[in-house]
């Protein structure tokens, strides 16, 4: 692990507890999708690891950050730690692991600053960053013109969303339009939850969906493989990881054959945080043009949600 990451748990009870419910369900969790020829578990997350640890401090890109931020030398991160394969814990049920850390090193290594990195439930993290607990929130959190409105995001990734239903799809859903009339359920304060509303309004207004928000994507599961859901509505990266890893691969598959909906993740600052929000945008820009992005990206199976440029504020829907 670098020595830039530091890893706490804001809810350690509840953390461990799922970690015991997932247990049971999963016969292996690594740090990749689990494709053939990946690399997953502790070789992905050591692949990751080692390209951001072997990044360097820019002078020019840490002469951007604020005053305040030089002078203290490190950032209060925000992030849920349930979501892999971008955050998620690891064995001994405190370091944070996955792709974002990853991409935390590295970024922050350019910048020549060190991070705390905070799990929070999800519905609490933008809240956090308004109470100034957070400099920055890291946790694949999807650019929408409606967070725009209060938020400035630097977005690092492109992901499509999934429709989770248990193996063998017994109820045959394919689209969105299967869902009507259907209990689905979704991480509560998430896009997905607003797509899902969306189409109660669109697609499945004469029969809506009955939607069952909750405090994360793996309680969503669990109503999937209880029973008391047909499908879980999530980012397409950890449908398909969860479907992968989860008992063997053998308790759950992405029911849509083709990407539902595309949308940037980002970055979220606060939108008065100007002067940092530029600077973690050129110090992502600048690993993208070495290949450090890249490489980081391939160690967790991910590259093909890559972006070319680090933008801001690229959320359309």
């Amino acid at each position: 692990m670098s020595a830039r990451r530091k890893s706490l748990t804001s809810r350690p009870v509840r953390g461990a507890a799922l970690l015991v419910a997932v247990a049971a369900l999963t016969a292996a969790c690594g740090g990749g999708s689990g494709g053939e020829g990946e690399e997953t578990g502790a070789a992905a997350s050591t692949a990751g690891s080692e390209a951001a640890a072997a990044v360097e401090a820019d002078q020019e890109l840490n002469a951007m950050l604020p005053a305040d931020v030089r002078d203290a030398g490190t950032l209060e991160v925000g992030t849920e730690a349930l979501y892999p394969p971008y955050e998620y814990l690891d064995e001994d049920g405190q370091t944070i692991i996955g792709l974002d850390p990853d991409l935390l090193d590295a970024i922050t290594g350019r910048l020549g600053v060190e991070y705390t990195l905070t799990n929070t439930a999800f519905d609490g993290l933008l809240p956090a960053l308004d109470g100034d607990r957070f400099d920055v929130v890291a946790a694949a959190v999807t650019d929408t013109t409606e967070r725009q409105a209060n938020y400035d995001f630097v977005d690092y990734f492109l992901a499509g969303q999934a429709i989770v239903v248990a193996s063998g799809n017994p109820e045959g859903i394919e689209t969105v339009e299967d869902l009507c009339g259907q209990p689905v359920s979704v991480l509560v304060s998430s896009a997905q939850e607003s797509l899902l509303n969306q189409f109660n309004g669109e697609q499945c207004a004469a029969d809506p969906i009955q939607i069952t928000s909750l405090p994360t994507d793996q309680d969503a599961l669990l109503q999937v493989q209880s029973g008391r859901a047909t499908a879980s509505f999530t980012q397409e990266p950890v449908g398909r990881y969860n479907a992968a890893q989860i008992a063997g691969g053998n308790a759950f598959e992405v029911a849509n054959a083709e990407t539902l909906f595309p949308s940037p993740l980002g970055y979220v600052f606060d939108k008065e945080d100007t002067q940092l929000r530029d600077a973690w945008q050129a110090a992502l820009q600048s690993l993208i043009e070495d290949g450090t992005y890249t490489e980081i990206l391939e160690s967790h199976g991910l590259e093909s949600g890559a972006v070319d440029e680090a933008t801001i504020n690229a959320g359309t829907q």
